[in-house]
């Protein structure tokens, strides 16, 4: 069970208008004001503090209007709204989570799961903001939930030197909660519940120790189908069909080790490869990209005592220029890479 209130408080001052003159409080946004839940609420969109008017509920768009003639019918639509904006994003709710498995063997286990989790809403700093087509920022955020079936095995082949971990899930996502930038709407970011999505999955690991003495292969993988299956908010900046943020269509790790006695110590080398397919960073249209594709090589040989160790590491042998995240911030795009081709020594001595 849970009971969420998120609430806001604070301003976004402007230093349009002040000049010499003392600050006026022009153009900012009293987010104290706009979320106290009063039912008034003051116009600072003018340099002219006469005109920095308390508007209360009930009063119609008419009536606002009346008050100040000078106001545009947008300014007056947005102070209309703003007299009933919520005092805090409140939710509750329950969620649950059932697991049943079954072990026909002592070498293997499966499962099935069904499973809910949630994020709490928010308010947004623009709400009542007036986009095209009538659209309006919301003041507030709905809690976005998912729903998970899962399906699983953890079992163990070939007289215990392989083992194998995987699960087959489908996700159900409502109204996905996304942060939008567009100028079109408001020169601030927004969140918005923007769309219903689906996930279809299949991830899995493994160890398959070889009849080789002291050679190991392992791996992990992950293969998504994610889709947009419906679109909530009301512009044109998130698209039905299109696949979700950060998803690769396919992920995963290979990694051989092999050790062997040298003298006192255990020696060892082990190369491992990365590789993941490309994704967008978001799916609001204006705001993403594409992050591109990927592989890396990593290699490591060393040696281990009773309590001491030493390791050569190189990662990123190839120097792959991998794209890790990209983002949309002070409307540029910004992209994180993966670090360089990196080497050193490891020492560790445990006591």
């Amino acid at each position: 069970y849970y009971d969420i209130e998120v609430d806001f408080a604070g301003s976004a001052n402007a230093s349009f208008c002040n000049g010499f003159q003392p600050d006026v409080d022009a153009f900012g946004t009293d987010i104290s004001d706009l979320y106290n839940g009063d039912g008034q609420y003051e116009f600072i969109g003018t340099c002219d503090p006469s005109r920095h008017i308390v508007y209360t509920q009930g009063q119609s768009i008419d009536d606002i209007l009346a008050t100040d003639p000078n106001l545009s019918q947008g300014q007056a639509t947005q102070i209309f709204n703003a007299l009933s904006a919520p005092d805090a994003a409140e939710t509750d709710g329950f969620i649950f989570k059932l697991t049943g498995h079954w072990r026909p063997t002592v070498d293997s286990l499966f499962y099935a799961t069904w499973s809910e989790g949630f994020r709490p809403g928010l308010l947004n700093r623009p709400g009542g903001a007036q986009g095209p087509n009538g659209f309006t920022v919301p003041f507030e955020l709905q809690t976005d939930e998912v729903t998970n079936w899962e399906v699983g095995m953890k079992s163990s082949f070939l007289e215990n030197s392989l083992r194998l971990n995987a699960s087959l899930f489908f996700v159900e996502i409502e109204q996905l909660q996304t942060t939008i930038f567009d100028p079109s709407i408001t020169n601030l970011f927004f969140s918005d519940n923007a769309a219903d999505a689906e996930v279809l999955g299949l991830e899995g690991d493994f160890v398959w120790y070889p009849e080789v003495d002291g050679l190991t292969f392992s791996g992990a993988f992950s293969l998504l189908d994610t889709e947009i299956t419906e679109v909530l908010t009301p512009t044109d900046d998130v698209r039905r069909g299109d696949e979700l943020a950060y998803a690769p269509d396919y992920q995963g790790t290979v990694r051989a080790r092999y050790e062997w006695p040298l003298s006192n110590w255990t020696a060892h080398v082990m190369p491992s490869l990365t590789f993941s397919s490309d994704s967008f960073s978001d799916i609001v249209t204006i705001n993403r990209a594409e992050i591109d594709s990927w592989t890396m090589l990593d290699f490591t040989a060393g040696l281990t005592s009773d309590n001491w160790s030493a390791e050569l590491f190189i990662d990123n042998v190839t120097d792959e220029r991998a794209e890790i995240a990209r983002n949309f911030v002070f409307d540029r795009q910004q992209v994180t890479y993966a670090r360089p081709r990196t080497y050193g020594v490891r020492v560790t001595f445990g006591f």
